[in-house]
């Protein structure tokens, strides 16, 4: 401890006290009072608080808690006599109406009285308890109810079969979203999850609440569909409705009377973009040039898309959890076809017409037909747009004649210059081999081929008519690298070396400065060709005498049905062809055909064989005998029987 001492008898220094502290300043014990006052504050509320508590805690003893509720009745701060008295009258005329249960998406009705439902309303007090000794849960029922539940008297098995009855209809799979038509109506199934009730809780559900006013709700296990219900609407919305529901016209055209094609106008537009994968924004599509016809204009022709088919068109397919649209083009194409094709024209090459000796020029026909692939690209869009006109212009493919007019005029198609005919009637495939030949036009320096043409037929007598008619028209006009296969069978109607069969090829070069055109023709007995085009051939013909001649065999035939033939000899037959223009020769050809020798039959009836136990024969007759005239001698006449 230190000490105070004074020096020239001055006053003393202050001694510091050991323990002693510095004495409070005015702001501390101002503040010092602050604090004093909110603790006697603090501690005066607390104590007001704790009186009151008690009292309420004393006021409720006996009583139903505070808050209590039962099926929407108040019955909180009461006295259990009164509470039960008020259930009774305010829940006990309910007690035999029909409760309304609702099993997730199912709904029905259930009678207490069917099921053996009863209150034991005493217990139903009971469930709300004690009364509450923590004073923040006794501050909140002022302001918030609790809902205790009903008890009800056990029922026995009847009301578990009734739920389980229940189940049997509140019980489903999932059923996934679904879009599709009906003619021009949009059909539809929203998304509905999977339910299956359970029955222990939804017993427990309702006789807890089944006095409620607003019914009970029975728990239920849920299964999620994939698809989404609000994708299926905004399908339905954006895509299906605007398809079904608005018309969309096909603005097509027709050629003019004098063959030309109609004015068109070039426009800049947008054309509607297909509908986007779900989940996306439809995008703007560019801005294009299309050509179309003038609406006013008389060859305008508008073609509606029938909206009753547009289910044909337009299908909606799951692709996981997505449901999207699906176009099929080739659905489209059949539908708008039949309506569009006499919008269409077929192209049709130049021909010729022949008369007698005379050949006429058929003038060509310029062709032209949809152009399918950006109609059919840009009906997507068109068909579900919301905004746009929905006019969709259609366009046309020309088509040129493979032989125009001016050049069949410049071909020298002006008479005859080979002609045969072979005496068979034409049966119904040779008439096909007949139209496919008809009018076929040969230019200048190209080969035929009847193969590629018409095809090849085995086994068929007219038909090889058709095809020897044709080898010897083009043999007889002079055409060059004749090709051609025998028949192999000698035949008066066919001309022996230049037969030709229909099961193998016949063709020839068209050596010519100008075109050939085959006419071909047939009837019940005749088959005819001709070659028209402008003579430059002089042609010979020769057959030389038959060689390696093998003669017919005989056959002896004694058996019934027997028909005779007299049957042919076998021999090589040989033609040579020498063609020439002015004078020079052009070429020499020669063609052969073998043929084998056809048996002759010869038909002999069977002799009985001999019996050696019949009868001997009868004698002859007796002769006449000598002549006798009475009153002259007899006569006899050599030679005469009996004489």
């Amino acid at each position: 401890m230190e000490e105070s001492t004074s020096t020239g008898g001055g006053p003393a220094r202050p001694v510091a006290i050991e323990g002693a502290g510095p004495r409070p300043t005015a702001s501390e014990r101002r503040s010092y009072r602050v604090h004093s006052r909110w603790l006697y504050t603090g501690v005066g509320v607390f104590m007001a608080l704790s009186v009151l508590y008690g009292f309420d805690l004393v006021n409720s003893i006996g009583r139903v808690p505070r808050g209590t509720e039962v099926a929407g009745s108040e019955v909180g701060g009461m006295t259990t006599a009164d509470a039960e008295r008020r259930l009774v009258e305010e829940l006990g005329p309910q007690v035999d109406d029909e409760v309304d249960l609702r099993a997730g998406a199912v709904s029905t009705t259930l009678d207490p009285q069917a099921v053996g439902l009863s209150v034991d309303w005493q217990g139903t007090l009971d469930r709300a308890g004690e009364q509450p000794l923590n004073p923040i849960t006794r501050l909140i029922s002022l302001v918030w109810s609790t809902d205790v539940g009903i008890a009800s008297v056990i029922p026995d098995a009847r009301l578990t079969d009734f739920l389980e009855r229940l189940a049997l209809q509140a019980d489903f799979e999932p059923r996934e979203g679904a879009i599709w038509f009906d003619r021009d109506q949009v059909r539809s199934a929203i998304p509905l999850d999977g339910q299956r009730l359970q029955i222990e809780n939804s017993r427990d559900a309702v006789l807890e609440h089944w006095l409620d006013d607003d019914g009970v709700d029975l728990p239920v296990d849920y299964t999620p569909t994939e698809t989404d219900a609000e994708q299926v609407r905004a399908l339905i919305r954006d895509v299906a409705e605007p398809a079904a529901t608005r018309d969309v016209t096909l603005l097509a055209s027709r050629i003019r009377e004098d063959g030309t094609e109609p004015p068109v106008t070039t426009i800049t537009t947008r054309l509607p973009a297909p509908p986007p994968p779900a989940g996306r924004e439809r995008p703007e599509s560019a801005e294009r040039e299309i050509e179309m016809i003038d609406p006013d204009d008389p060859d305008a022709v508008p073609v509606v898309f029938p909206r009753d088919r547009i289910g044909e068109y337009l299908t909606f397919v799951r692709e996981g959890d997505v449901l999207e649209p699906r176009f099929d083009a080739d659905a489209a194409k059949g539908i708008l076809e039949p309506l569009l094709e006499p919008t269409e024209q077929e192209g049709r090459d130049a021909g010729f017409e022949f008369s007698g000796t005379t050949a006429t020029v058929v003038p060509a026909v310029q062709g032209r037909t949809v152009e399918w692939g950006p109609l059919l690209g840009a009906l997507p869009g068109q068909l579900t747009d919301t905004a746009g006109p929905r006019v969709l212009p259609v366009s046309y493919v020309g088509r040129d004649p493979e032989l125009t007019t001016e050049e069949a005029e410049r071909a020298g198609i002006r008479e005859p210059v080979g002609q045969f005919t072979v005496a068979v009637g034409a049966n119904g495939r040779a008439q096909s081999m007949i139209a496919s030949l008809a009018g076929h036009f040969i230019p200048a320096g190209e080969s035929f081929s009847m193969e590629e043409l018409a095809g090849t037929v085995s086994g068929d007598t007219s038909a090889d008519a058709v095809a020897t008619a044709l080898f010897n028209a083009a043999f007889e006009a002079g055409a060059q690298d004749p090709v051609r296969t025998s028949r192999g069978v000698d035949g008066d109607a066919f001309p022996a070396g230049r037969d030709a069969t229909a099961s193998a090829d016949v063709g020839f070069r068209n050596a010519q400065d100008t075109g050939l055109v085959i006419d071909a023709s047939g009837s019940g007995n005749s088959v005819t060709v001709r070659l028209w085009g402008t003579r430059e051939y002089t042609v010979r013909i020769s057959t030389a005498p038959r060689t390696d001649v093998r003669r017919a065999p005989t056959r002896v035939v004694t058996t019934a049905g027997c028909t005779p033939s007299a049957g042919r000899d076998g021999y090589t037959a040989r033609v040579t062809r020498t063609v020439q223009r002015g004078g020079a020769t052009v070429s020499t050809d020669t063609v052969s055909s073998t043929y084998p020798p056809r048996e002759r039959i010869e038909c002999r009836a069977e002799q009985p064989a001999a019996d050696a136990d019949a009868p001997p024969p009868p004698p002859p007759p007796p002769g006449p005998g000598p002549i006798r005239i009475p009153g002259l001698p007899e006569i006899r006449i050599p030679g005469l029987p009996g004489n």
